[in-house]
């Protein structure tokens, strides 16, 4: 499964990169605090000033939907889990190749 928060963080790719990697001095999301990223998003879901983009773009998400948003750019991508012994894992997207289909497939 892809990580949670990379489908609703694609919207943000046009701007701020692909994975949060920004180039053309916009700001760069990927490896940011998560708590700093959230708070940002919710200030202009909160405060709508119509001419800015970021704001109109946070108004259309959940607290819950930018929390995600927050935490996968945060960790680059990557999701953690806990597991049933309270330890904390960590995955990353499949980087496995795709096989590539034959005249026979």
């Amino acid at each position: 499964a892809p990580p949670a928060g990379r489908l609703l963080a694609s919207q943000c790719a046009q701007c701020h990169g692909t994975n949060g990697q920004a180039v053309a001095g916009m700001e760069k999301l990927a490896g940011e605090s998560e708590s700093e990223i959230y708070g940002e998003l919710i200030k202009m879901k909160a405060n709508i000033k119509p001419d800015e983009i970021m704001h109109r773009q946070a108004a259309g998400y959940s607290d819950a939907q930018i929390r995600l948003m927050a935490r996968y750019f945060a960790t680059g991508g990557r999701t953690t889990a806990t597991s049933s012994t309270g330890s904390t894992t960590t995955s990353t997207p499949s980087t496995r190749p795709t096989r590539r289909k034959s005249h026979d497939d």
